[in-house]
């Protein structure tokens, strides 16, 4: 299948190098929002050097491997079907990690045992937009969050059709468990920043969790 490489600069080094399919599914391209959001990681906000990081969705995995170059553990995952691309990504920049990546599927919804304990952050990139997998989705967060995880959301704010109603449902959902804080554009990366592009820092709420 037709591949495209997409680059993403990097302030300590070489440009990731990302490899994007012409056809298929959505996870197959570098969104607007995962460049937000990995280069958000690399202004320091949240240190990950050593820590366990798990990416959902995470599609080219331009998020998860940026994360890895900056010293995290991470585990990416999706379906089955983009797995041959994370692995073709994973390799690509191996050379510019100095944590550790691997690829493995994960389904929402479905059990999370492999990945446990809770990691100490987990990653999603535009992973708002289809109405039948909000439930799973949240379900496998709250299956993989320990009262210590910390959940970063990034997504783009779409106006089209069903977006503002799917959106809206799933902050709604969220916040039945979850505690948000929106983080301010001004602590976005200065370059790799949007007026619609969101970062939401997502925490399990402390009621949830036996003292």
């Amino acid at each position: 299948m037709a591949g495209f490489v997409r680059e993403l600069e990097r302030r300590g080094g070489p440009a990731l190098r990302l490899e994007q399919r012409a056809a298929g599914g959505v996870g197959c391209v570098v969104w607007d929002a995962a460049l937000v959001l990995a280069k958000f990681l690399e202004t320091g906000a949240c240190p990950l050097a050593r820590r366990h990081v798990l990416e959902l969705g995470a599609g080219t995995g331009a998020v998860g491997i940026m994360a890895a170059t900056l010293g995290a553990n991470v585990t990416v995952t999706d379906l089955e079907e983009l797995q041959e691309l994370l692995l073709v990504n994973i390799e690509k920049n191996r050379h510019l990690v100095t944590g550790s990546v691997r690829a493995k599927v994960l389904k929402w919804g479905e059990d999370v045992t492999e990945f446990q304990p809770p990691p100490d952050y987990i990653l999603m990139a535009d992973c708002i937009y289809y109405e039948e997998s909000l439930e799973p989705l949240l379900k496998t967060l709250k299956d993989l969050t320990g009262p210590d995880t910390c959940v970063l959301c990034c997504y783009e704010q779409r106006t089209m059709g069903k977006n503002p109603e799917i959106e809206r449902k799933y902050f709604e959902l969220l916040q039945v468990d979850f505690e948000l804080e929106k983080i301010p554009l001004d602590k976005h990366d200065e370059e790799y920043r949007s007026e619609d592009i969101h970062i939401v820092n997502i925490h399990r709420k402390r009621t949830n969790f036996p003292s």
